[in-house]
């Protein structure tokens, strides 16, 4: 055996191994979402609740109500695709979807990447509620932190991440285009993380 092809086989047998854990990661993330997440009583909005496993199409859909620049059909597809990613869609029993959640898990952290609400929606609690189930199921998957990009302009997405504890890490200007505006680095550290580091 020859020392390139031994390097070759290794080399894949590494990433055959990767791919394994994090499918095996993703299903564990799955378990977590089933058994842990706040009862949905815990919202005055009665009955609400996640799809866990929205279509390309139906996640579009959502994103095209949402935002100004919104990910296509494929771009969901293609995202789906990889095992650290997630989506949900915020359902509730008189009006069927209304918001929507993606995020990309990588120990030790989480990335929001879309977060949001219908317009008329809005301002009754659902993305801080959205936002809370995220945290909980991050604690139970001893993740360390959250963390996302947001566009300045977007006065409420910042107050509501600040309101929730979320801290600017840095600015990247100029970065959103469709509404132009710079990005702010947002992050937030568990506070069961703290209390292991205070123990």
């Amino acid at each position: 055996m020859t020392d390139r092809f031994r390097f070759s086989l290794i080399n894949f047998i590494k990433h055959i191994f990767i791919a394994n854990l994090l499918v095996v990661y993703k299903l564990f993330l799955n378990k977590i979402v089933e058994e842990v997440m706040i009862p949905s009583s815990a919202h005055r909005i009665q009955g609400i609740n996640f799809c866990l496993h929205p279509s390309p199409k139906e996640m579009m859909k959502m994103d095209s109500l949402c935002f100004s620049a919104a990910w296509s059909e494929q771009d969901y597809r293609e995202m789906q695709e990889q095992s650290t990613f997630s989506n949900w869609l915020l359902q509730v029993p008189t009006a069927a979807q209304v918001g929507m959640l993606s995020f990309q898990s990588v120990p030790p952290e989480l990335q929001i990447l879309r977060l949001a609400v219908l317009p008329d929606w809005r301002k009754q609690g659902l993305a801080k509620f959205m936002l809370e189930q995220l945290e909980i199921l991050a604690e139970s998957a001893n993740l360390e932190s959250l963390w996302l990009e947001v566009n300045s302009a977007n006065k409420a997405a910042t107050e509501l991440y600040y309101k929730q504890g979320y801290q600017e890490t840095g600015i990247r200007k100029n970065y959103f285009i469709n509404p132009l505006g710079d990005a702010l680095l947002l992050k937030k550290v568990l506070k069961y993380n703290d209390k292991q580091i205070a123990q």
